[in-house]
């Protein structure tokens, strides 16, 4: 009878133990699970900027429409609504860089201000897309030139720019929204002139835009302005 107790003991021990191993084991099956589903769309996401970026640079001369927001406050000087790259922005060059808003036109595009507000759409809010259309100006056009060491490709990569302007107030700008390649940033125009730098030659424009150098340029990148007429060329392959 002692026997038999021990042995009935000894498997009640090892059905417990096993019951035990089983919860742990679908426990951290859950775990994992939950971890794969809150990871997956940031994959997602990366992996179409990655594929989109790649489209891009495969062009001959790419296209793109961008705006410098510029920021007023009673009281205060003028500062200036931008975007800051992540810092892992799969051009190492421009991790953590200032960028201005807009992006590269697409096939249905029927030009720059469309590919613009287009853009805009997907980056910001849509009270603050509201706010920024009413006072858009255009300022010019320019050749935004990028080595192959510095897009990290075999070829060299150059894109025709249409810059806008526009002004908004502070109180125009959500307390706080999350843009889809990186931070967004108020920065004064010091700021911008000496602590930032640049993805995709805007320090080249923003040098124009202030009338000074910013301080930190970024090498292999080089802007020449064009002549507005360029823009007839929006739409071309």
């Amino acid at each position: 009878p002692v026997q038999q107790s021990s042995a009935i003991t000894s498997l009640s021990m090892w059905r417990c133990l096993a019951k035990k191993g089983k919860v742990r084991s679908t426990f951290l099956t859950f775990l994992a699970v939950a971890a794969l589903l809150l990871i997956m769309p940031m994959m997602m996401k990366t992996t179409n900027d990655t594929s989109e970026l790649t489209e891009t640079l495969q062009r001959q001369i790419g296209r793109a429409a961008v705006v410098i927001i510029r920021v007023k406050e009673d009281g205060q000087d003028d500062k200036y609504l931008v975007q800051l790259k992540s810092r892992d922005y799969p051009i190492t060059a421009f991790q953590g860089a200032v960028c201005l808003f807009g992006g590269n036109v697409k096939q249905d595009d029927a030009g720059p201000k469309q590919t613009l507000l287009r853009e805009l759409s997907e980056e910001l809010p849509e009270s603050l897309v509201d706010a920024v259309i009413p006072s858009l100006q255009f300022i010019g056009t320019t050749m935004n030139s990028q080595t192959a060491e510095v897009v990290e490709k075999p070829e060299p990569y150059a894109f025709m720019c249409a810059c806008y302007e526009a002004t908004i107030s502070s109180d125009e700008i959500p307390s706080k929204f999350k843009g889809s390649e990186g931070n967004y940033a108020l920065l004064t125009k010091e700021q911008l002139v000496m602590d930032h730098t640049y993805a995709w030659g805007y320090d080249h424009v923003m040098s124009s835009y202030f009338g000074e150098p910013v301080k930190n340029m970024c090498e292999g990148v080089s802007v020449t302005k064009l002549s507005n007429e360029r823009l007839k060329e929006w739409t071309s392959s």
